[in-house]
Parts: C-alpha cells; structure tokens; sequence
C-alpha cells in the first residue's frame, strides 16, 4: 500500500485546521473586546529642544487573546484648537493574558504649527483631544490587531499670568524721544525653567511701529524685569497703543499682543 500521498494530504488538511484554529481563536478575543487601553493623566519625560516637543505616554494594554501582539506600533495624535501633531513609536510586543505596561515615546515638531495657533499653545490654556492607535500582528502573523483610544485632557500653557505694564510705566526724557521704562511679569511651565530665552517688544502705534526692545533672560518659575523702549516724543500725549511680545525658547517662537490706552506722559 502507498501512503505517500494520502500522507501528504492529511499533513495539508491538518495545517489548514491548525490555521483555522489560530484565526478563531484570535478573531474571537478581539470582537469581543479582547485588548483594553488605560492610559495616566499625565506624560512622562517631557523635554523641549529644538522646537521639539518629546514626551513618553505610558499606557496600559490588556490582551485578552490567546497569542502574543507582535510588532506593536503606537501611534498617537494631538488635537489642539484644530492643530493636528502626529507621531509614532517603535515596535513593541504585547503578551498575551496579561496587562502589559507600555512607555512609548513621541516627538512632535512645534515648527509645524501656523503662527497663531503656536502662540494660543504657548500662551493660552486649553481642551486637548489624544487619539492613540495601536496596531500590531496578532496570531504568528496571520491576523491584524488593532485598538484606538480617545481622552480629553488639559493642555496647560508654556508661558502663564502674563502681565505687561505699559499703562504705570515709568519715563525718562531723552533728548528729542522719550525713554519709556516697561514693566513684564510670567510664570514658566516646568519644561522651560532653566532655559534662556530671548524677548523682543515692539511698541505700535496707530501708524506703525514706535519703538523697539529685547531682553535674554534664563528661565525661572515666576519672571520679572523691566525694558527700555526709546519712542519718539510724539507719544507723550494720549493714545491707543499696542505692545507686541515676542518670544524664543527651546527653538520655538511665539508672539503674543497686549492693547492698551496710554494716557501720556504728563
């Protein structure tokens, strides 16, 4: 009697039942909500160099199926007024049975944002929307896994309670201009207290620029000082004036408007 090929075909039918097998018992955890994400209220290692922004987000991934998910990628989005950044972490694996303690990281380059929704970021407290993908390979390869997850969390500015004091400034007379003395005041978020930062301010008026002047400061929990603006003497009568602040650190910069009535320099 041959058996060869008898044999070879049983080897066939019992491959295709251990692969049926596989993909039964993976599909079926997944469809019934087999993997759960569970994230901290805060990132970790939060760092600001070169207008990059990088932070890890642990998470906790539970697997409910019966293998492994290989090649994990996490990817993560940030939603900020309308402000989309994206970014993805290296691969990971996620076991099975088991909740598994991920610490991806993510970059995301600040230099990418229009102007102004920089400045409501650096400056401006706000809702933020995180949607967090993973996406892996789930039974020996021959399944895609893959989960979301959606928070809402509070984006706290880098720069807070800024106060310019263009309206009590002091004043000093200075030949055919006026030297205007104007008071400034912030607080810095954890992630910039050490860094030095350059300030540019730029008086206007109501047909253009007055003034201008810069200050380079290192970076504390609450700034103070005071700068000079030489502006022409012109200005010491009353009238509506805007300071316009520009600020550099980490490689980012954002500018920011204060308006105000000057009352004159009587």
């Amino acid at each position: 009697m041959r058996w060869g090929p008898f044999a070879l075909r049983a080897g066939a039918v019992a491959v295709q039942l251990f692969v049926a097998a596989i993909l039964v018992l993976s599909v079926l955890p997944l469809a019934t909500g087999g993997i759960e994400i569970n994230t901290p209220n805060e990132a970790s290692a939060v760092s600001l160099q070169d207008g990059v922004l990088t932070m890890g987000f642990p998470l906790e991934v539970y697997n409910g199926g019966y293998f492994d998910i290989d090649d994990v990628r996490v990817s993560i989005a940030m939603d900020a007024n309308g402000t989309v950044l994206t970014s993805a972490a290296e691969a990971m694996d996620i076991r099975s049975g088991m909740v598994n303690h991920l610490d991806p990281t993510f970059s995301f380059d600040l230099n990418d944002i229009a102007p102004a929704k920089l400045a409501s970021m650096v400056f401006e407290r706000s809702q933020m929307v995180l949607d967090i993908d993973v996406e892996g390979t789930y039974s020996l390869g021959l399944v895609g896994a893959d989960a979301s997850y959606r928070r809402t969390v509070d984006w706290e500015p880098l720069v807070r309670s800024l106060v310019l004091s263009p309206d009590e400034p002091s004043w000093e007379e200075n030949g055919t201009a006026i030297d205007l003395l104007m008071r400034y005041s912030f607080d810095a978020s954890p992630l910039l207290i050490g860094l030095e930062t350059g300030m540019a301010f730029t008086l206007i008026g109501e047909d253009g620029p007055l003034g201008d002047a810069t200050a380079t400061i290192v970076l504390a929990h609450h700034n103070e000082g005071v700068v000079r603006l030489t502006v022409p003497a012109s200005m010491m009568g009353p009238q509506d004036l805007m300071v316009d602040l520009g600020l550099s650190v980490g490689g980012v910069e954002a500018h920011i408007d204060r308006e105000y009535r000057w009352e004159g320099a009587a």
